[in-house]
């Protein structure tokens, strides 16, 4: 580490967080005080912070507030760069849950920095888009290796695969503090890859890494496409793992037969053990969510009912982005001193998000997929899979049209989205319109259809 000038970066940070500290002491407790200075270069003060969710939310709520923070420090203004993965010195938290992390620490390729206390199976809020894939990870966790393995778990982004991750982690830490348990991210692991290709050292280490455990959690394997050094690496660590009886628990955005890009001797050892979906929460969930949030986090003042059912009904595409905007609402009124905030005031500051939200409502391919299914009667199973029967292949023809309609996809995106290929978006394209002309029931269904997903 670096000096600028007679300060070194914990110092710069630590009169950076006492500024924050004066001026918000409940965002200091919450955020601030779980950042810890990395390092200090011509100026830019590196922060470190525990996961990327954490380091989305402070970039996008707070990044305004360290800024000022730092601009007068010493006469002279500091920029700043915040990277993930990073444990604090000193975390406020229970001592029962630290000296878990502490333990299970010494070991090193355990994954304690990436648990975390708000992630467990207690506090993940189950409904019919989960149930399912909250049952397969609690029974993984209660007897990794015996049940379900491996376990892949598949849904869009933000809405708690990586929540469901850190509570089967911290559960078999808690429960079997002997084992030793990897969790990381798709990316963390090619990072730590291509670190021992650049530095021309054997990948005897990173194999080592990933094999020598008990439980191996990898969040977005998806990634790997295109990867094909590392898919060959992990191809062998996955069949290590699997013939000793290790848990192996992975997610990602899509099932495994859509993984394009990744070798099918590897993307078919996924589907060896157990596959679930995850959905986005329904109204009365995400309002249950919000709810525990506010019980959580103990802002002064609380925000009030109905700005929880406003955020409820008007965030639905991800519980990520329902997070930061509850913790966007949470600062303003703990920073203002607002007892009763208002829809108004609520909507004003969201616009950016509500407006991105009414977007993404309408051009959705997973919200045409769902629609359509339900509409037809079938599973978003059926349409995904590779049954061709009619009553399956029909729908799955006009999601397929409906998606070219209403989005700004390409077909070769479409296809991909499917499982299936740029020709057979094509065909759906062209086959629909004409059948719409012949089929005044048909054409009705999908009228139907289009007016529901705009509304």
């Amino acid at each position: 580490m670096t000096k600028s000038g007679a300060f070194r970066a914990e110092e710069i940070w630590n009169l950076a967080l006492s500024s924050l500290k004066h001026r918000s002491e409940s965002l200091y407790r919450q955020w601030f005080s779980q950042m810890t200075a990395v390092s200090l270069e011509n100026d830019l003060l590196v922060i470190g912070v525990p996961d990327e969710f954490f380091l989305d939310v402070v970039s996008e709520q707070y990044g305004d507030l360290i800024q000022n923070a730092l601009d007068s420090i010493n006469g002279k203004s500091y920029s700043f760069e915040l990277r993930s993965g990073y444990t604090p010195k000193v975390i406020p938290a229970a001592k029962p849950a630290v000296k878990k992390a502490a333990a299970v620490k010494s070991d090193p390729v355990t994954a304690a920095p990436r648990r975390n206390q708000l992630y467990s199976f207690e506090n993940f809020v189950c409904g019919n888009c989960n149930r399912h894939a909250y049952a397969m990870a609690l029974s993984a966790a209660e007897a990794p290796g015996e049940c379900y393995n491996p376990l892949f778990i598949y849904g869009t982004n933000g809405i708690g695969k990586t929540h469901l991750l850190q509570a089967i982690a911290s559960k078999i830490s808690e429960e079997r503090p002997g084992m030793v348990i990897r969790n990381v991210t798709c990316d963390e692991m090619l990072n730590d890859f291509y670190d021992l290709l650049t530095h021309h050292r054997s990948t005897a280490e990173f194999r080592s890494n990933l094999r020598d455990v008990d439980v191996l959690l990898i969040d977005d394997i998806h990634r790997l496409a295109k990867k094909t050094a590392l898919q060959e690496e992990f191809f062998n660590i996955f069949n290590a793992l699997y013939q000793q009886g290790k848990q192996i628990v992975l997610t990602s955005d899509r099932q495994p037969c859509e993984l394009s890009d990744i070798d099918r001797r590897l993307s078919s050892r996924f589907e060896q053990g157990m596959t679930c979906q995850i959905g986005m929460p329904e109204y009365e969930q995400r309002l249950v969510i919000l709810r525990m949030w506010r019980q959580q986090h103990l802002t002064t003042p609380a925000l009030p009912d109905e700005i929880l059912e406003f955020l409820a009904e008007n965030i639905a595409s991800s519980v990520r982005r329902l997070k930061g905007c509850f913790l966007r609402l949470s600062a303003y009124a703990s920073m203002s001193g607002t007892e009763d905030l208002s829809i108004q005031e609520a909507e004003d500051l969201l616009h950016a998000q509500l407006a991105q939200e009414s977007i993404e409502r309408d051009i959705r391919p997973e919200a045409i997929q769902q629609q359509v299914a339900n509409h037809f009667g079938i599973t978003l199973s059926d349409m995904l899979g590779k049954c061709r029967a009619r009553h399956v292949a029909d729908p799955r023809m006009i999601a397929m049209y409906l998606c070219r309609k209403l989005t700004k996809l390409s077909s070769n995106e479409i296809g991909e989205i499917f499982g299936r290929t740029h020709a057979n978006v094509l065909h759906a394209e062209k086959t629909i319109p004409e059948r719409c002309s012949q089929d005044d029931s048909l054409r009705r269904s999908i009228n139907q259809l289009e007016r529901q997903l705009q509304k």
